[in-house]
């Protein structure tokens, strides 16, 4: 079993969420679970190291700097760089 490394802890959230990067451009991915420091995300496509995630919720739209920490198949855990 693995250790629990989180900082803060993550609520499910299954919403989409959209990747903004300056090569790559515009991809789309769901945002599986959120915390105040990071996200798991699931993407068809590869995700830069570093990119902005749009994140919409019924509180409207935000946007974070992130950083991919893991990644398994088409899912990845990011951490906020802000």
């Amino acid at each position: 079993m693995f250790a629990e490394r989180r900082q803060s802890p993550r609520a499910r959230f299954n919403r989409a969420g959209h990747i903004h990067h300056d090569l790559t451009g515009l991809r789309r991915c769901t945002i599986v679970d959120l915390s105040n420091g990071g996200a798991r995300l699931c993407a068809d496509d590869d995700l830069p190291p570093e990119f902005t995630l749009s994140i919409r919720s019924d509180d409207g739209e935000r946007r974070k700097a992130c950083r991919v920490v893991w990644r398994l198949e088409h899912e990845y855990g990011v951490r906020f760089l802000e």
